[in-house]
């Protein structure tokens, strides 16, 4: 799948009325080793801000799932954890660089802050995480 192909398939499950974490879920789902089912399921509770709480924003979310899936074991080990975290981290960091924050609430001008946003809507920060997705994943 391409790139275009993944933002519609994320644009198009968040229009059916899923939230943003399980749109970028399912837009990766062709690479992942998870049904659409268990990921639509993993991801339910992920939007809004994790629970509607407006905290991390849920694109986020559904990009460290996606990560994790791809990345990580069954067994734990640590140099694998290591690695998924730091990619994790690198994500958000260069989403709030993009914006200013990862809270929902402040990216949807929702919560008050001193901080600078740049202010999107869903759909925007969800194609925005699916684009920056692809260097993470690239085979």
């Amino acid at each position: 799948m391409n790139i275009e192909e993944r933002v519609k398939t994320a644009y198009d499950t968040h229009h059916q009325g899923y939230n943003c974490a399980q749109a970028v879920f399912t837009a990766y789902l062709d690479i992942l080793d998870i049904s659409k089912e268990d990921a639509m399921k993993t991801a339910y509770g992920f939007g809004g801000g994790v629970g509607m709480t407006r905290e991390i924003c849920g694109t986020l979310t559904g990009g460290a799932m996606v990560l994790g899936q791809k990345y990580g074991k069954e067994a734990a080990d640590v140099k694998q954890k290591q690695f998924v975290n730091k990619q994790v981290a690198a994500l958000c960091q260069e989403f709030e660089d993009n914006h200013g924050s990862v809270i929902c609430g402040e990216l949807l001008g929702l919560r008050e802050t001193e901080k600078t946003v740049k202010r999107k809507t869903c759909d925007e920060l969800i194609e925005e995480v699916v684009r920056l997705l692809e260097k993470y994943v690239v085979e």
